[in-house]
């Protein structure tokens, strides 16, 4: 990868931390660079009036003084030699404290703190920016409207040119693979592949997420399609999802109930419910919800493996009942001739999944049992699968091998846990799954082996393999983890080692074999690329109004939001008022303080916000 482009999207990726740190650059420069001040002005008419007499450009910055990105503008961009000479030769420089002046910070708003006006000699608006601005394009700019106004052009808006897209040469591999699983699309029946009509949660998610982020807008209406035919996977009586259909219909299923199906389920329709606020998406979670809930609790807490599809009777009666016929009986009949087996071991990643979905599914739609069943199994887990290196091992007293696939589930389960509650604890053990699976399980070229080293293994067994879905699954955990960390940019492996992990896998040979189950790669692709959000609620765990916000944050919408609760004094100021603020890289939103109107507040911040 060309070194400026790795710079470019270290910078992205590295900045999203909840201290809103900026990538600093990889090199300084060989001598210290001359600082300078600028001269600002005051919000008043006289200062107005000789901006007009003087025929110079007015340039507002509207700051707060809690504004992280204010100070480091201060510091790097107005402190630049050339944009001080630029703005003391030509412009009327007027800065605004938007919590002494709330009439500026209301026509503000939109762009967040600090935001930068410019407007013509005799105050027309000509352009808005957002948040930090580095010296270099910003000194560029300027030069650009002291060029315009000499020659007579700059008589009001103009339109600057879009961004170049994060991380380029990924965004093209994630256009590759999403136009690959597209290829798999059946227009008749919906869905993706023709032969067995299965739920594949990522596929879901990633048609959602597109719509929102891409404006590739049919694809929300073609996710939705899937998921109502996807209804006819659910147990009408008992609830829960059976694993897939067959005959490329919807309506043929094999009855078998397996957790990894439960987990998608219940991620998938929450977050349609999100998206659209449509009752029968929150009905159909709910109804995975129940049937774990009351067939597949572990009285340890925790939850059991899955369920066959039909029923085996006793050695000399006839049986088997095959689940066709078993499954069309309502409850009363079925308890009657018995249960399906259920396997009741309790593994380590399809519990990670299912707590992860049944608080996703709390999180849009309280559900008070939802909560504390993935609570209890968060705990269990720990208390009986946790290993001393800090990963976990797949099932209580396993001492083989420990897993991938366990160190991904489990830490993407322990990040719930920690966004939902605050609790700093599951924030960690998140951490130590991370460290653990850095150094006993990643390749130092990139990527992640499915396995601790095997001693015992002989032969093609002792070559350690690298899971494709796997490997992106944990991409996406290690970006998760990386984004909810405090931290100065250049101190953590997390988003670095997310990145190779994706380049790991992303030959052509390997994304091609893996046809329609890219779901999880495109979604890990899209995580590197997209502008994330940080969305801070600053209050004690104990205070009831911040728990509110907490609520209203994660009932929103905003697939690349980071949702923390932070103590006060820690970030941000203790205002003595539980408050959520939403930032990108380089800008802060106002803050909100009623629940209530957290949507209108979050929105109105986000609407100039950039999609990829």
């Amino acid at each position: 990868m060309p070194a400026r482009l790795a710079v470019a999207l270290a910078a992205s990726l590295l900045s999203f931390g909840t201290s809103c740190q900026k990538k600093q650059p990889a090199a300084p420069p060989t001598a210290p660079a001359a600082h300078a001040e600028t001269a600002w002005r005051g919000w008043e008419p006289a200062v107005f009036a000789a901006a007009k007499s003087e025929r110079k450009i007015i340039l507002v910055d509207v700051i707060a003084s809690w504004c992280h990105w204010c100070h480091v503008m201060d510091e790097e961009t107005y402190a630049d030699p050339e944009v001080a000479a630029l703005l003391a030769e030509h412009f009327v420089a007027i800065r605004v404290d938007s919590d002494a002046r709330p009439d500026v910070a209301e026509r503000y708003a939109d762009w967040g703190w600090p935001a930068t006006a410019i407007l013509t000699s005799d105050a027309r608006p000509v352009l808005e920016l957002r948040g930090y601005q580095d010296p270099r394009e910003f000194a560029a700019l300027l030069r650009r409207l002291v060029a315009d106004q000499k020659a007579g052009k700059l008589t009001g808006r103009v339109a600057l040119p879009a961004p170049p897209p994060r991380g380029g040469d990924l965004v093209d591999l994630r256009k590759i693979a999403s136009d690959q699983l597209d290829r798999t699309w059946d227009d008749d029946q919906a869905g993706w592949g023709r032969k067995q009509k299965y739920p594949l949660a990522a596929n879901n998610e990633y048609s959602l997420l597109r719509a929102y982020l891409y404006q590739e807008t049919a694809w929300q209406e073609r996710g939705l399609l899937v998921l109502d035919r996807q209804l006819n996977l659910i147990d009408p009586v008992w609830g829960g999802m059976y694993q897939y259909s067959v005959h490329g219909v919807w309506t043929d299923p094999h009855f078998e109930k397996i957790a990894p199906i439960q987990a998608g389920a219940l991620e998938s329709y929450a977050l349609a419910y999100r998206r659209t606020r449509d009752p029968k998406w929150r009905a159909a979670a709910g109804d995975i919800a129940r049937y774990l809930l009351q067939f597949w609790r572990d009285p340890d807490g925790g939850f059991y493996t899955s369920q066959d599809a039909d029923l085996r009777l006793p050695t000399g009666r006839k049986g088997p009942v095959l689940g066709d016929e078993y499954y069309a009986k309502d409850d009363a009949a079925r308890r009657a001739l018995g249960i399906p087996v259920i396997d009741t071991h309790v593994y380590a990643d399809r519990n990670g999944a299912i707590l992860r979905g049944l608080l996703l599914l709390d999180a849009v739609a309280p559900d008070e049992a939802a909560r504390t069943a993935a609570l209890q199994a968060g705990e269990r887990l720990v208390r009986t699968c946790r290993d001393d290196r800090g990963g976990f091992r797949h099932a209580e007293g396993d001492r083989g091998l420990l897993h991938l696939s366990d160190q991904v589930e489990v830490g993407r389960g322990l990040l719930a846990l920690w966004r939902t509650t605050g609790d700093a604890k599951w924030q960690q053990l998140a951490r130590d799954v991370a460290d653990f699976a850095l150094r006993e399980l990643a390749d130092p070229a990139g990527g992640f082996y499915a396995h601790t080293v095997d001693p015992e293994a002989t032969g093609a067994f002792a070559e350690r393999r690298k899971p494709f879905d796997d490997n992106a699954r944990m991409a996406r955990f290690l970006l998760e983890l990386h984004r909810g960390l405090d931290h100065d940019a250049d101190d953590l492996p997390y988003a670095k080692a997310a990145e190779l992990a994706i380049r790991s896998i992303s030959q052509p040979e390997a994304v091609k074999a893996q046809m329609r189950q890219v779901g999880d790669y495109l979604l890990a692709l899209a995580e590197l690329t997209a502008t994330p959000i940080d969305i801070t609620v600053v209050g004690r765990p104990d205070d009831p109004a911040a728990q509110a916000l907490l609520r209203a944050a994660l009932a929103y919408d905003e697939p690349r939001g980071n949702i923390s609760l932070s103590a006060p004094g820690t970030r941000y100021p203790d205002s003595k008022k539980a408050a959520a603020y939403l930032c990108t890289d380089t800008a802060c939103s106002t803050p909100i303080t009623e629940p209530d109107n957290f949507n209108k507040g979050a929105e109105a911040f986000l609407r100039g916000i950039a999609r990829p």
